[in-house]
């Protein structure tokens, strides 16, 4: 049961359910209480509706007469809690008046039976007080009642939640003293009103007390205005004899009056409130899911989560998780005090049980921080600890649903973040099968061919030893090393691409002349390159840049390597660059039958080939030109070249703080750069 979702999930049910279809046996109301029995309750109105094939709610209604304690309200949200595991639907509301909010929720969901609990009371109490079931059989006569009988409960009737007697006198004080100033203005208005608009005077500051105070003051200062009134301002003066019985009912209907504005105004004024606790609360949940599914990693979502709280409870928050063994770990948030061991074990039993402990609770209260229990929808997440700045001060019930509800979004959103990485984790796994799989399949196809023309040139030069004359021996040795070289790239592809699809390889950055690199990609392409003409074109201004080398040049022999395969001997390739908007962009291009409309993303893809058959190759040295390009910050595209042929251009971010190069340097390595283009034709 403690793994089920909290009381803060309950949600009031859709408003219109004659709207709605409903079950065979109709709709039932279980009306919970506070007490030990409302979890027995729930249990047997839950079998009686499942039996009848009846839907039905559990609901609990919090009045301003409710004076329930930390042990209560963990009863009612445990007893909801049961209530939703069981099948029904749990419902907390707000009213003024316990009967007239039952019978409201009644009408609006269409309710046809109520389950109450009978609960012992003695025979006075019973004479004194009708019970919830005789007043909702009054106002609800068509409805059938089920009654529970529970002998070993006595009933507990609501009462005025304590406040301090200091503060009521205050207000009564205050009450008093509104209506001394109004019998003061009266005496001066005396002379020039009727006793009508006398009356009317009082029944104003009556409203006016009843607006700013609670329903005792104001009750008590409708009560002394009448008395007030009838001594000073209904002849007999000075007395409280009557000289006209017509007094009398004045009197008498200024005091209904004054009591029922009283009444009427609380009322407003508790709805008034609890309407904008909860259009605050509702607020503060809408920001705190916002927020929260906007993070995009689990210790910015946790340092969200705590900044929130922290200023809505005026505490210091922490987050304790488990590790990987079981032990509450600090997460997130402030740390521990001192007395660490003592606060762990209040933490530990929080998450061991799922139940609120520490300060402010009967459960291990000389506890610096009160402990919150963070839950999921599939199992416990782990502990949210609030420490007030105020030393000792105590969480009142109101905060406490609200922190419930806020600790929820919290434990939910960590649920969905882990979630989130296990989805990923598997997507990695199911790509690197295929990539795998697609790695198998290339071997048995494009590593083959190397290997035959290798183990066919080294068998005939075995064979021929004698036979074959110098000429052809050289060839065959050429083609062995030819193909031996071949062979290497495809295995460094294979390999290359698996590092950085595993996410393994590290980028070594560091400050290069970029003029190195392309100088050491072409010598590495030397014997390919032979006939192929090499036109560089790179500005003079050219400054150093900060990349991994040796990836770098792997993007520049992949590159050249694809224009190689689909360009006819004596054409030229192109080497460019400028310099543009802070980056640098590269760009080597070929005269040969260009792309085919609609293939510029998809060459980038892997084990992709423009046409099945027209090259050899794996198909994977565009995607890895991409990675290692993307890794860097920049991007890589591919486009037809006018006149015929493909250019493949990417970006690279030219960073502040570049190390300064000797003027002379750069003209030096463009020579060198040329001369090594010009050798290779």
């Amino acid at each position: 049961m403690d793994d089920q979702p909290s009381a803060d999930s309950v949600r009031r049910p859709p408003p219109r359910p004659q709207d709605q279809p409903q079950a065979p046996g109709g709709r039932w109301l279980v009306c919970l209480n506070s007490s030990p029995a409302a979890i027995q309750l729930v249990r047997t109105a839950g079998s009686l509706a499942e039996a009848a094939g009846a839907e039905w709610f559990a609901l609990y209604v919090e009045t301003p007469q409710d004076q329930p304690t930390l042990e209560d309200q963990e009863r009612i949200d445990k007893t909801l809690r049961l209530a939703a595991q069981l099948g029904g639907q749990a419902v907390k509301l707000s009213g003024f008046n316990l009967r007239d909010a039952i019978l409201d929720f009644v009408r609006e969901q269409g309710v046809s039976k109520i389950v109450l609990a009978q609960p012992r009371q003695p025979f006075w109490r019973r004479l004194r007080c009708a019970s919830l079931a005789d007043q909702l059989r009054r106002r609800g006569g068509h409805l059938d009642f089920h009654l529970i009988s529970d002998a070993a409960t006595e009933a507990r009737p609501r009462r005025a939640p304590r406040r301090n007697v200091w503060l009521q006198v205050w207000e009564y004080s205050l009450a008093a003293t509104g209506v001394g100033l109004c019998t003061g203005l009266a005496f001066v208005l005396f002379p020039y009103f009727a006793l009508v608009n006398l009356v009317m005077l009082y029944l104003l500051t009556v409203v006016v007390i009843a607006s700013r105070l609670n329903q005792g003051p104001s009750i008590f200062a409708s009560l002394i205005s009448v008395v007030v009134f009838a001594f000073f301002f209904v002849p007999h003066y000075y007395s409280f004899s009557l000289a006209n019985t017509e007094y009398a009912i004045t009197l008498a209907v200024m005091l209904i009056l004054s009591i029922l504005i009283s009444n009427l105004t609380s009322r407003i004024r508790y709805q008034a409130g609890a309407a904008s606790r909860q259009e605050r609360q509702t607020s503060a949940l809408y920001d705190m899911s916002r927020n929260l599914t906007t993070k995009l990693s689990l210790p910015d979502l946790m340092q969200e989560a705590i900044e929130q709280i922290s200023r809505t409870f005026d505490s210091q928050v922490s987050i304790l998780m488990p590790d990987g063994g079981g032990n509450l770990r600090l997460s997130a948030g402030k740390a521990f005090p001192d007395d660490y061991g003592s606060e762990m074990l209040v933490a530990n039993w929080v998450y061991r049980y799922g139940h609120f402990a520490g300060l402010g609770t009967k459960t291990l209260p000389k506890a610096r921080g009160f402990y919150l229990p963070l839950r999921a929808s599939q199992k416990m997440i782990g502990v949210l600890r609030l420490e007030p700045a105020q030393p000792n001060k105590m969480i009142d019930l109101k905060s406490l649903r609200f922190l419930e509800a806020l600790g929820s979004q919290v434990a939910l959103a960590i649920e969905r973040e882990h979630l989130s990485q296990q989805a990923h984790q598997v997507q990695v796994q199911i790509e690197a099968e295929q990539l795998r799989n697609a790695l198998l399949s290339s071997v048995s196809h494009d590593l083959r061919t190397p290997l035959t023309v290798i183990a066919g040139s080294a068998s005939s030069l075995l064979e021929g030893e004698k036979t074959l004359d110098a000429s052809t021996k050289a060839e065959l040795t050429q083609t062995i090393y030819e193909e031996a070289k071949r062979l290497d790239r495809l295995v460094h592809n294979l390999l290359e691409m698996s590092r950085l699809q595993s996410g393994q390889t590290k980028l070594n950055q560091e400050w290069h002349v970029l003029e190195e690199v392309v100088g050491c990609a072409l010598a590495q392409l030397e014997l390919q390159l032979h006939n192929y003409p090499v036109v560089i074109h790179l500005p003079a201004d050219l400054p150093m840049v900060r990349i991994d080398a040796l990836l770098m040049e792997r993007v520049f022999i992949n590159l050249l390597e694809n224009a190689i395969k689909y360009t006819p001997e004596q054409t030229p390739l192109q080497i460019s660059g400028w310099i543009t908007q802070q980056e640098l962009l590269m760009e080597v291009a070929d005269r040969g039958p260009g792309l085919v409309p609609g293939d510029e993303e998809l060459v980038f893809e892997k084990f992709y080939q423009a046409a099945s058959g027209s090259a050899r190759g794996v198909g994977l040295g565009l995607t890895i030109c991409r990675s290692i390009i993307e890794a860097h910050g920049g991007h890589i595209w591919a486009a037809n070249r006018p006149g015929g042929g493909a250019t493949f251009r990417f970006t690279l971010p030219l960073e502040e703080g570049a190390p300064l190069l000797d003027k002379t340097l750069p003209e030096m390595q463009k020579s060198q750069l040329d001369e090594s283009a010009h050798s290779l034709n």
